[in-house]
């Protein structure tokens, strides 16, 4: 992960936000040394909430879980998609 102090950020946020966008990476931004902020592409914040919300409630993240393990251990069936 890229970090750049604020001033550089300041000083370069479009060239920034542009290598977010393009890498995927995120760049922390920091002030005095510690990490205070995090430049994401959108894509990668919406995939982050998308993951948040898939996994907000308890019964959830259990099903999905399972459906990981399942499919890690070979416990799969081909079928088609409705639609």
């Amino acid at each position: 992960m890229q970090t750049v102090n604020y001033t550089d950020a300041r000083n370069q946020l479009a060239g920034l936000m542009e290598a977010a966008s393009r890498d995927r990476e995120p760049i922390t931004i920091t002030r005095n040394g510690t990490g205070v902020a995090v430049l994401l592409a959108i894509e990668e914040y919406k995939a982050m909430e998308e993951t948040l919300h898939l996994h907000s409630t308890r019964a959830n993240a259990v099903q999905i879980q399972q459906s990981l393990a399942d499919y890690a251990a070979g416990n799969v069936r081909s079928g088609e998609l409705c639609g």
